[in-house]
């Protein structure tokens, strides 16, 4: 075989492998960056290129890298492109952590650092569209579904599923629990924790959880309004 044609056809041997496996990694939806969709009080953004935060504004890009924060009485939410919430509430953090690389699709992954934090996924969604919280001494991964969780200042974890399902694993996968709404799961700060039981609002909290659930019904996220 002439060394043209050899090489016209291995280019096109070439371009044919490529061209199949392109569409499985378009397939796969770019969550990120999110975007601050609501803003209430006082909220700062620091992004990963910059030495120092500033107050964030709606419609501020977040993305890999950057973190988010509150103030007292503060409370922000971004949104990924496929439409999945992040809620945060007063005095808290969170940071958007790098995607991990493989050939299966992977949640998009953030870090709760402290406080207060409410994921709502779209029913369905599949798994490149789901959300990861790394919280401490559990990482929880958030499918169709309203989940709240609070990273208290004791390293103790609180994970409450208000509808849909949740699961909660240890490190290394050393233990897993699954949160089926209404449930909650408390996770000490060492050491496995027990199972789900009943959830239980505390009353500090009735405001916070309220908004959140109002917010999952209207967008879609499931659930039911909060009773009067």
């Amino acid at each position: 075989m002439p060394n043209t044609l050899r090489s016209s056809v291995l280019g096109g041997m070439v371009l044919l492998l490529v061209a199949a496996a392109a569409p499985a990694a378009s397939a796969q939806p770019k969550e990120l960056p999110a975007q601050v969709v609501t803003l209430g009080g006082a909220a700062e953004l620091h992004r990963k290129d910059t030495p120092a935060w500033a107050p964030a504004a709606l419609r501020a890009d977040v993305g890999e890298g950057d973190s988010l924060r509150t103030q007292l009485g503060g409370r922000v939410t971004i949104r990924t492109a496929s439409g999945q919430a992040l809620r945060l509430g007063s005095r808290s953090q969170l940071a958007v952590l790098p995607g991990e690389r493989g050939p299966e699709p992977r949640p998009t992954r953030v870090r709760l650092d402290s406080g207060w934090l409410w994921v709502a996924v779209l029913p369905g969604s599949p798994v490149a569209s789901q959300i990861e919280v790394v919280a401490g001494p559990a990482t929880v991964t958030v499918r169709g579904a309203g989940v709240a969780i609070r990273r208290a200042a004791d390293g103790t974890l609180l994970v409450q599923a208000h509808h849909g399902s949740a699961v909660c694993t240890g490190p290394n996968r050393q233990w897993e629990r699954t949160l089926s709404g209404p449930q909650q799961l408390v996770v000490p700060a060492s050491g496995a924790p027990g199972q789900p039981v009943a959830l239980v609002v505390d009353p500090l909290e009735t405001t916070w959880v309220r908004w959140n659930l109002d917010q999952d019904v209207a967008g879609g996220y499931g659930g039911a309004p909060p009773k009067p």
